[in-house]
């Protein structure tokens, strides 16, 4: 695939980017930086164009040879790209991604899932669905009130993992009727829950059910939960950032014997 050549800011691919850049497109969003456009691929995340420094065309060819039919790729100055991209130093690297409908998932008996009840920090959010990829949870959901998941900083905090375990925009109500239809063990997070315990079998499905980071879990979550658990600490102090409380709580059940 040949790339064409942008050399005017008033290119309409330029101003598409620019516009991305700056969160102006419904069904678009940007990606900055070489290993954003390198999990992309890997994921085979579907992709409108790529924009490259014209100086790293030779490094990417080969890789791009992935891009969906259609996919158009773009060739720039670093003066260019540096007036489009969002962080400082682009690496030479953009890239248009097209916003996906995920489908709700059915459980498998292993399944262990993650619902960010209005989780409104992108930083939290994007440590939580790189955590929740890390520790092998099948699905992640995003209730209302949690930032946007492909946000620059949510993508660039998930290391890429929002692109490989692409979160499902869900309210609270539908959640819960997803969890009672296919018998979802639902586990809250809560500072006043019990300890969680060393040893905990869980049976069938599960989620954890993280609240926003200032108030908690919704007093409807809170009452659809089968068990709130805390985390133990050290004697008078009873709170965590959500996102380090999320990545301890998801550690912890990855570790759980499970039974179907």
């Amino acid at each position: 695939m040949a790339p064409e050549i942008l050399t005017s800011l008033q290119n309409p691919w330029v101003k598409k980017f620019r516009a991305a850049a700056r969160k102006r497109l419904g069904d678009v969003f940007l990606l900055e930086g070489r290993h954003l456009l390198q999990e992309a691929l890997t994921a085979g995340w579907p992709l409108e164009a790529v924009l490259l420094d014209s100086a790293r065309w030779g490094d990417w060819a080969g890789r791009l040879q992935a891009l969906e039919p259609g996919g158009k790729i773009l060739l720039g100055s670093s003066a260019l790209l540096s007036r489009v991209a969002n962080a400082p130093s682009p690496e030479g690297v953009l890239a248009l991604a097209v916003r996906r409908e995920e489908r709700l998932p059915v459980p498998g008996p292993q399944g262990l899932y993650l619902f960010m009840d209005g989780v409104q920090d992108p930083v939290n959010e994007g440590i939580l669905i790189r955590s929740a990829c890390a520790f092998g949870l099948s699905g992640v959901f995003a209730g209302r009130g949690t930032a946007d998941p492909y946000h620059p900083t949510v993508l660039a905090r998930s290391a890429g993992a929002a692109l490989h375990l692409p979160p499902i925009a869900l309210t609270q109500e539908a959640f819960i009727g997803w969890a009672e239809k296919y018998g979802v063990h639902l586990v809250g997070t809560n500072a006043r829950g019990a300890p969680l315990p060393r040893n905990l079998t869980l049976r069938g499905p599960s989620a954890l059910v993280l609240g926003n980071e200032g108030r908690g879990l919704s007093p409807a979550l809170t009452a659809a939960c089968h068990e709130r658990y805390s985390i133990p600490m050290a004697a008078g102090w009873d709170s965590l950032n959500v996102a380090v409380a999320g990545a301890l709580f998801m550690y912890s059940y990855s570790l759980i014997r499970r039974e179907p």
